[in-house]
């Protein structure tokens, strides 16, 4: 074979496999041009997963505030608590104290009337009696 001829055939060979290559790499850019758009929906689908995310992220934020703010009140409250059960238990040791008194009133008073009806009796056995000085005995007692 002649120089011309192999180069022909050579010539001929490459342009087969630059026409070969060219159609493999147009199917590898056709296949990546699918994994891009593949990607540029699975981005999209990031995308939305973390807009959502930062709205659950904004809800627990308010739901943290919320709870929070339900300590908050919660610690007031047993402030308010502790300072009434403080009160009641004075007032029970008023009304303790009080008690103790009536008792202790109801007793002289006791006292004092079984002594007054002794001395009415005596006043009346006095007045009874058919000594001439009456007065002299009601004195007496």
């Amino acid at each position: 074979m002649s120089e011309a001829k192999i180069l022909e055939t050579l010539v001929s060979r490459f342009d087969q496999l630059d026409s070969r290559l060219d159609n493999k790499f147009e199917q590898i850019d056709r296949r990546f041009e699918q994994i891009d758009k593949r990607f540029d929906g699975i981005d999209k689908r990031f995308e939305g997963i973390e807009k959502k995310l930062e709205e659950h992220d904004h809800h627990f934020e308010k739901i943290d505030q919320r709870f929070d703010q339900i300590l908050n009140i919660l610690e007031e409250q047993n402030i308010e608590l502790y300072n009434i059960k403080s009160t009641i238990k004075n007032h029970n040791n008023q009304f303790d104290e009080m008690e103790y008194t009536i008792k202790k009133i109801h007793n002289q008073t006791v006292r004092l009337s079984l002594a007054q009806s002794e001395l009415d009796m005596k006043i009346d056995s006095f007045k009874n009696s058919k000594t001439g000085n009456s007065e002299k005995n009601i004195n007496s007692i």
